[in-house]
C-alpha cells in the first residue's frame, strides 16, 4: 500500500460521471440514441464537467513516493488539472491532537507540501 497519491480533476473521472448522467433516450423525441450519438453527448458533458469542476478527488492509484506521483502526472498532463500531491497521515482535530478511534489513530489524505512545512522537512521534487 502506497502512502502518496494525486488529487485533482481528471478527464477520466469527468467522463465516468458524464456516462452516469447522459440518458440513452432522447428526451425530446422519445427515441433511443445510437451508441455514436450517446458517445458524442457523453463527451460533450465530460468536457463541460472538466472545464467547470472545482472539487478535487483522488485520481491516481496509491504510489510509494512523491516522485512517482510527479511521473504519473507527467505521463498525460492534458488529462488532469489542479493536481495536488497528497500523503497519508493522521487526522488531527482543531487543537492539533490526533483523532483516535477504536484504539488506533484515524488516517486521512493530507497535502504533501503543507505536511513537509509542518514537520520542518524538505519536500521531495
Amino acid at each position: 500500500m502506497g502512502a502518496f497519491c494525486v488529487f485533482g480533476i481528471s478527464r477520466t473521472v469527468c467522463q465516468a460521471a458524464a456516462a452516469r448522467k447522459v440518458p440513452t433516450i432522447d428526451l425530446e423525441t422519445r427515441k433511443n440514441l445510437t451508441p455514436a450519438e450517446w458517445v458524442v453527448r457523453r463527451d460533450a458533458l465530460a468536457d463541460q464537467l472538466f472545464a467547470e469542476a472545482t472539487r478535487r478527488v483522488k485520481i491516481s492509484p496509491e504510489l510509494d513516493a512523491p516522485q512517482f506521483c510527479n511521473d504519473w502526472i507527467a505521463a498525460d498532463p492534458s488529462h488532469v488539472r489542479d493536481t495536488v500531491l497528497m500523503v497519508r497521515g493522521p487526522k488531527l482535530d482543531k487543537h492539533g491532537n490526533r483523532i483516535i478511534r477504536d484504539g488506533a489513530p484515524v488516517e486521512t489524505w493530507l497535502d504533501y507540501r503543507a505536511e513537509c512545512e509542518r514537520l520542518g522537512i524538505a519536500a521531495a521534487a
